[in-house]
């Protein structure tokens, strides 16, 4: 494949039991869902540390008891800019700028330009934290934003790998400022928290991993509205399957500058 070429693949089966499915303050109803979640992003590096590219992916629940809620499958095509800057060997920070077009039922589709950043900090293999910030701008024609919604996101992180296991913990900050043309209507916060074990099924293949995530959800400043408002909790358990490649393009633009000033040999002054 070009050195160029990156992409990043993923297959995630779970199921989950869900204490609040219709996100209602006063009469929550819990239920199991088994979902699907493919998410492809295929990117060249035009120029060093500088890339572009699309990124597809689909989500599909399927709903034991609330079955009413099973029948929208949410599908999301993307492009963008992401530029990574790095600060010495253990830190970097990413931009980014992703168009999105969202659908989400037959008669709803959504339009987001997203730009974000993640700072990320690699203390040693074993240990890696870091934080990001979202903006979506979301409108109901392709790129004409933000005419609905604009959603700030806040994001804080840390990885801890030992042995064979991976532990991820998260938390993300959303606020969502809604105006009367934005589905729902109703502006809300919220925030989600996130606590991932996970470890390969077997040895010989790492990129098949098994998974048990922790999820709650808090809402407020909804007007108690179904849909946006009381606590949720989520317990996921699957599988995962990742494939990737990642572009050679800077590592072998560094090894020939490497070679270059090697054969120059020292300045004389």
């Amino acid at each position: 494949m070009p050195e160029r070429l990156w992409f990043n693949a993923s297959t995630e089966v779970s199921q989950r039991l869900d204490t609040n499915v219709f996100f209602d303050y006063s009469s929550p109803r819990p239920d199991y869902a088994f979902r699907v979640l493919p998410n492809v992003t295929v990117g060249y590096e035009a120029l060093k540390n500088t890339s572009m590219y699309a990124n597809y992916f689909v989500i599909k629940d399927n709903f034991a008891d609330n079955t009413i809620l099973s029948p929208p499958t949410t599908q999301s095509l993307s492009w963008g800019l992401q530029n990574t800057q790095y600060f010495g060997k253990k830190t970097s920070l990413q931009l980014d700028f992703q168009a999105r077009e969202l659908w989400q039922i037959s008669h709803l589709r959504q339009f987001d330009f997203l730009p974000g950043l993640t700072l990320t900090h690699v203390a040693n293999p074993k240990n890696i934290m870091f934080a990001s910030s979202l903006l979506q701008l979301r409108g109901g024609k392709y790129f004409v934003a933000p005419t609905r919604e604009i959603d700030p996101f806040f994001t804080i992180g840390y990885i801890h790998r030992r042995g064979s296991w991976t532990f991820l913990l998260s938390n993300t900050y959303v606020m969502n400022f809604r105006n009367r043309n934005a589905i729902p209507q109703q502006s809300n916060f919220s925030m989600i928290s996130n606590l991932e074990v996970m470890r390969p099924v077997l040895k010989e293949l790492p990129s098949m991993q098994a998974f048990v995530r922790a999820e709650p959800v808090w809402n407020w400043h909804s007007n108690k509205q179904p849909g946006l408002s009381g606590f949720d909790f989520r317990i996921y358990g699957g599988l995962r399957l990742v494939a990737n490649k990642p572009s050679y393009y800077a590592g072998m633009e560094n090894l020939r500058q490497q070679i270059l000033e090697s054969e120059q040999g020292p300045s004389n002054n």
